[in-house]
């Protein structure tokens, strides 16, 4: 009896709403865990993806801007890059800073009493990050218009070069046109 009972409440129809309604909700949170939620995420995080693509998109684009920059302006001065050479020589090239001293002591008229170069190791087996230096310590006894165009001649000359000291010393007390300055300078030459 109580079978027909069970069966009698079974086929009413607030049984059959409820049991509709509970496979529904099954049904429907199945989807919502197994299909639906997968999904959503797969889509957050490849939204996340498209925002971090986005931005190393942007900064790809901005060092081929800066290569584009480069190669124009190599282009442009193709023909001028061999006077980036002659400035800064790849190697300390000694010979040519003696010479580019002797040239301008000889058209600035003075005569060079002492000069002296820094120690340089030819040997380097390693490529340096820096630039290389070389210092030269000169000596002289001239007068000033004779230095002034001296350290003029040094400073338009083709190789690059920096006056890093100059001391002008007046030897005897009593001053006159012809009285000489003692002057010493420090120059830096410099190379790759």
């Amino acid at each position: 009896m109580q079978k027909d009972i069970l069966k009698k409440h079974l086929v009413t129809n607030k049984t059959k709403d409820y049991t509709y309604l509970i496979i529904f909700f099954l049904t429907f949170s199945f989807f919502i865990f197994f299909v639906i939620r997968p999904n959503l995420v797969n889509v957050f995080s490849l939204q996340e993806e498209l925002g971090r693509l986005s931005i190393l998109d942007e900064g790809y684009e901005n060092v081929i801007k800066k290569i584009i920059n480069i190669q124009t302006f190599l282009e442009t001065n193709r023909n001028d890059l061999y006077l980036l050479d002659q400035s800064i020589s790849a190697s300390p090239q000694i010979n040519k800073l003696v010479q580019d001293i002797e040239i301008a002591a000889t058209e600035s008229g003075i005569i060079l009493n002492q000069v002296d170069i820094s120690e340089v190791s030819l040997k380097e087996k390693e490529k340096r990050k820096t630039r290389g230096t070389l210092l030269v310590n000169m000596q002289t006894r001239t007068g000033f218009t004779e230095a002034r165009q001296f350290i003029t001649n040094l400073i338009l000359q083709r190789r690059l070069k920096t006056l890093k000291h100059i001391t002008i010393d007046k030897s005897e007390k009593s001053s006159s046109k012809s009285a000489g300055l003692d002057i010493q300078i420090e120059l830096e030459g410099y190379y790759l």
